[in-house]
């Protein structure tokens, strides 16, 4: 398993006054460039992989996507981002990016922002991306 400091209750006290945990994406300097990069995400499938509070999940379906799977190691993530969100197009699930398995096919854009640095088997993690992506996705 990976190593998971966010379920540490000192480190994610500290962890959750971070402006881009209290202003959400627009406290995240580099968000106005990704966002940019990103497709139209209307009507898209969309997996989050580290999402954290569920931030980009909550904003891509704002944009239209039809579901969003939002996955993190934290318990204490998934427990905050489930808290924060009332919106049964967007689920989240405690998983390891290292032993990470998504169905083939699956989705139309894979998003992760600030998590694979940990990922140790960074080509494994590639693979299952590339395999999850439905023809023309995104990721």
């Amino acid at each position: 398993m990976a190593r998971n400091i966010y379920d540490n209750p000192d480190f994610f006290a500290g962890y959750s006054q971070l402006p881009r945990q209290v202003d959400g994406l627009d406290g995240a300097p580099e968000w106005p460039e990704i966002q940019a990069l990103l497709p139209g995400p209307s009507r898209k499938r969309v997996a989050d992989l580290g999402c954290g509070f569920g931030w980009a999940a909550r904003w891509f379906r704002e944009q239209g996507t039809s579901s969003v799977l939002g996955l993190d190691l934290s318990q204490n993530m998934i427990e905050r981002a489930k808290d924060d969100t009332e919106d049964s197009g967007i689920e989240y699930r405690i998983a390891d990016l290292q032993t990470l398995e998504l169905p083939e096919a699956a989705f139309d854009l894979i998003y992760s922002a600030l998590t694979f640095h940990y990922v140790r088997d960074f080509e494994r993690l590639i693979r299952m991306i590339h395999a999850a992506l439905a023809p023309g996705g995104f990721r």
